[in-house]
């Protein structure tokens, strides 16, 4: 499994995708904030073992 973060419209708001072994993928969680409390956020969630992309 791997988080990647990609760009909703303006550059602010970010949305971390969870991509799963089988290639599901699902929404985690969405930000105004930037990505240091995008970071902060999925380290909450308990998966910040899990490889994070931003594309």
């Amino acid at each position: 499994m791997k988080i990647n973060v990609v760009e909703n419209g303006s550059k602010s708001k970010l949305i971390a995708m969870l991509l799963e072994d089988n290639g599901s993928e699902r929404e985690l969680v969405r930000t105004d904030n930037g990505r240091d409390d995008l970071l902060n956020r999925i380290d909450d969630m308990g998966l910040s073992h899990l490889t994070v992309e931003f594309k």
